[in-house]
């Protein structure tokens, strides 16, 4: 098997195809024909060479995809909830099938924020590693578990929108009913084709040693290191917000619900999105 054979097998077990693989074998190729096979060095090393460079530029690239597709979902559905939710009339017991209702509602309220957490969470993260030529593959594994995070928390929140409207048609006119369900799918299109780029990204195999570390080496101030203590800072934060917003009684109401929803998630998902390790 000839040099380029071997360069071409272990590229293709290092997750690196296609064009990127016959680019590399040409390069290769031509740099051949000016010195010998041993100047190369060996062809597995020399595979995950390359793998660990595109791995880090193909998943922080997935996540500057995610977050624009994010944020295109993101300004669909502010407008959706003005147009639509804030203009009709549907109390929370009128759904046609209550139980989705409910369900519909309550993702209304989480999965957006939850979504808006991971991709921010996910931008600070691609953000530091863009500068870097190699990243471990820890912290790209927690990169790209933030993208997907963000997206599927992104993708339920359309999935929820059309479903609430649906669910509650009775509130809303027939036209605001199918722009609601129309468009919320419409805007899933993105954050399928930002998903299927991380998807892609990830085939390619980096083996660069390296903690994940956590959200704390991303933040741009220097933050002492207490994850709970920010997790209550932040929930306190948001509190106080929504009760000055809405008043003593819903304020209040809101503001309990905003802090279970905040501690609860912390604890559910503060490990997988690097929150705390």
């Amino acid at each position: 098997m000839s040099y380029l054979e071997q360069l071409s097998v272990e590229l293709t077990r290092v997750g690196i195809r296609g064009r990127a693989r016959a680019r590399i074998l040409t390069e290769a190729a031509d740099h051949l024909t000016e010195g010998d096979e041993e100047r190369f060095g060996d062809p597995r090393e020399l595979a995950q060479l390359f793998a660990d460079e595109l791995a880090t530029q193909a998943t922080t690239r997935a996540a500057y995809v995610a977050f624009a597709a994010l944020g295109l979902a993101g300004a669909g559905f502010a407008v959706g909830w003005v147009l639509v939710i804030l203009e009709g009339t549907a109390d929370i017991t009128s759904a046609a099938f209550l139980p989705v209702g409910l369900v519909a509602a309550f993702a209304l309220i989480a999965c957006p924020q939850i979504s808006f957490a991971a991709g921010l969470l996910a931008l600070l993260r691609a953000r530091r590693l863009r500068k870097l030529r190699v990243a471990p593959a820890a912290e790209l594994a927690l990169l790209a578990r933030r993208t997907n995070t963000a997206l599927a928390f992104g993708a339920s929140s359309m999935l929820a929108f059309a479903v609430y409207a649906v669910d509650y048609h009775a509130a809303f006119s027939r036209s605001q009913v199918i722009a609601a369900a129309a468009g919320a799918v419409s805007l899933m299109v993105p954050l399928a084709a930002a998903a299927i780029a991380g998807r892609t990204a990830a085939v390619v195999q980096s083996a660069v040693p390296g903690e994940a570390g956590d959200m704390f080496d991303d933040f741009p101030l220097p933050l002492p290191r207490r994850p709970w203590l920010v997790c209550l800072a932040l929930a306190g934060g948001l509190a106080v917000v929504l009760l000055a917003a809405a008043g003593l009684d819903e304020g209040l109401r809101n503001a309990v619900a905003e802090v279970v929803l905040v501690v609860v998630c912390f604890a559910a998902l503060g490990r997988r999105l690097g929150l705390r390790s």
